[in-house]
């Protein structure tokens, strides 16, 4: 099992919000009576503008909000959200917990390593793409969810995901689809999730022990 660790920068790096970045970070803090409660947005838009989180983003981000680097590490290690290396330019994170595991998102892990020639928790080396197996996206009731970048996409199908991945790798802009926009299954795939819901399991719990062997 591995375990994660303060990432330390090289001496030469640096961080600093960009001015219209901190000016935004200025109008969320006005907004708490408690500064530190803003922490979590300051990390996300420290992760937007530098692409992940790194010690200089921590040590810079602590000097703003009078705390200890180690205190930010304690959040960014916390938050699966906050990323302490890169990710490519369009992260997919695809639920595998149980309701989205009894609708099909194995089967969408395995379409998606496929067309993006890369296994969960790997990044593809144009940076373009990179696939993370999360916990739970909240969606249970859009099962099964997938979220890209910021947007939700629900009760994805096989050729919702190929759709998606043929227009992001044009730079084409795909809107986020909740359930309400997205036709209910149909019978005929009820059944076959009731079919298919025990391998579905089993392969999950599988993917699980090799990832944690791994690392």
């Amino acid at each position: 099992m591995s375990i994660d660790r303060f990432p330390h920068s090289a001496k030469e790096e640096s961080f600093e919000f960009a001015p219209g970045v901190r000016a935004e970070l200025d109008g969320i803090i006005e907004k708490y009576p408690v500064k530190r409660s803003a922490l979590i947005p300051a990390l996300q838009l420290a992760q937007k503008q530098n692409g992940y989180i790194t010690s200089a983003v921590m040590q810079h981000i602590a000097g703003l909000f009078d705390i200890s680097a180690m205190e930010v590490w304690g959040v960014v290690s916390f938050y699966s959200m906050l990323k302490t290396h890169p990710i490519g330019e369009y992260h997919f994170q695809l639920c595998s917990n149980l309701s989205c595991n009894l609708l099909g998102s194995g089967a969408l892990l395995r379409q998606i390593e496929e067309r993006l020639g890369i296994r969960a928790g790997e990044t593809r080396a144009d940076g373009k793409f990179s696939l993370e197996r999360v916990e739970c996206l909240g969606a249970c009731g859009g099962a099964p969810c997938v979220q890209i970048n910021m947007d939700y996409f629900e009760r994805v199908t096989p050729g919702m995901i190929d759709e998606i991945i043929s227009a992001l790798e044009k730079g084409e802009y795909v809107p986020p689809a909740g359930a309400d926009e997205v036709a209910p299954p149909s019978a005929a795939a009820g059944a076959a999730v009731a079919e298919n819901a025990a391998g579905n399991v089993v392969e999950n719990v599988a993917a699980d022990a090799a990832e944690k062997a791994d690392g």
